[in-house]
């Protein structure tokens, strides 16, 4: 809930210093000859706005509803109590001690060709340690064992646009669009890695 409340502030912020623009636009509007800087001062500030709210939703938004989804799809759903891995990955993020990380670490390996504990542990590493390069690693390495093409590609693009973004190694997310797109050319995110590898 606290999350969801967060990222409805972050996203409404841009609207609230719209609306306090409005009010010397509104002064101006009132005064004579004032009216072509009240209404560029007002298409100014729109401007802003939209380009503030687009790329909260391109580069905030977006990613994290793709990842959602691709939870849903990819890593099915289950109870924490139904699964030891969900159970440990709340353990982990509730008290964040880093000592239950080569725990994770076993129990992901010795599921390795489950595709929902390779993106848990990423995302354990990246959110909760701050850690991207072994995010990347480990989706990586999950690439080699899960056992359908589409989840290695996945794992494969998902570790490309850490590298693109997070970590600042253009030409290694490069090798790994071009390996995932050779590797799996008619699965959605080989596709998409093609379409990346040749940009």
């Amino acid at each position: 809930m606290l999350t969801f409340l967060r990222r409805l502030f972050v996203v409404l912020l841009p609207v609230a210093c719209f609306a306090l623009l409005l009010l010397p636009v509104r002064e101006l509007m009132g005064q004579d000859g004032h009216g072509a800087q009240a209404i560029g001062l007002f298409l100014g500030g729109l401007a802003a706005l939209a380009l503030a709210e687009g790329l909260l939703f391109r580069y905030w938004l977006l990613p994290r509803l793709g990842d959602a989804i691709g939870e849903r799809v990819y890593g099915g759903s289950y109870l924490p109590e139904e699964d030891a891995l969900v159970c440990l990955v709340a353990r982990v993020r509730e008290t964040q001690e880093r000592a239950l990380l080569p725990e994770l670490e076993r129990m992901v390996r010795s599921q390795s060709g489950r595709l929902r504990g390779w993106l848990e542990l990423a995302r354990v590493q990246q959110d909760i340690f701050k850690d991207a390069r072994a995010a990347a690693d480990a989706m990586r390495e999950g690439a080699g064992h899960v056992s359908g093409k589409e989840d290695r590609a996945l794992l494969l693009v998902r570790a490309a646009q850490l590298c693109e973004g997070e970590l600042h190694a253009p030409d290694e997310a490069r090798s790994l669009y071009a390996e995932a797109a050779k590797r799996y050319p008619r699965t959605v995110y080989g596709r998409r890695a093609a379409e990346k590898a040749e940009a």
